[in-house]
C-alpha cells in the first residue's frame, strides 16, 4: 500500500512527464492540493519510491544556471504504473454508488 502523498507524487511524475524533477513535482503538488509542503516532505518520499522500484531516477545535464549541478529527473517504472492502476481500481470500487455526497449518508 502507498500513502496518499506517495500516490500524489506518482501521479505528479506521470502528469509532468519529461519535466518531472524535485522542484517541479513540489510546485505541482502545492498547486493541486493547495497545501504548503516542505521540499524535504517531497524529496524523502521520492527517494523511498525510487528505492522501492516505483520510480526510476536519472541525472540531466549540468547547467550554469544551477552552478554546474544537474537535475535529478524521475519517471514511473512498470511497478509504479501497476501500483497506480491498483489504487485507481480500489478507489472505483470504494466510491461506487456514492454519486452525490451532499445528500445525507444513510444510517
Amino acid at each position: 500500500m502507498l500513502t496518499k502523498l506517495e500516490e500524489l507524487i506518482l501521479l505528479s511524475v506521470l502528469k509532468l512527464g519529461e519535466n518531472a524533477y524535485g522542484t517541479t513535482i513540489y510546485k505541482y503538488l502545492q498547486e493541486v492540493t493547495g497545501k504548503k509542503l516542505s521540499l524535504g516532505g517531497v524529496y524523502v518520499p521520492l527517494d523511498r519510491l525510487t528505492k522501492r522500484g516505483y520510480l526510476s531516477a536519472y541525472s540531466g545535464a549540468a547547467t550554469s544556471v544551477r552552478r554546474g549541478l544537474s537535475k535529478r529527473y524521475y519517471r514511473l517504472t512498470p511497478r509504479g504504473v501497476t501500483a497506480l492502476n491498483e489504487i485507481n481500481r480500489m478507489n472505483e470500487v470504494l466510491w461506487a454508488g456514492f454519486t452525490d455526497l451532499a445528500r445525507p449518508i444513510p444510517k
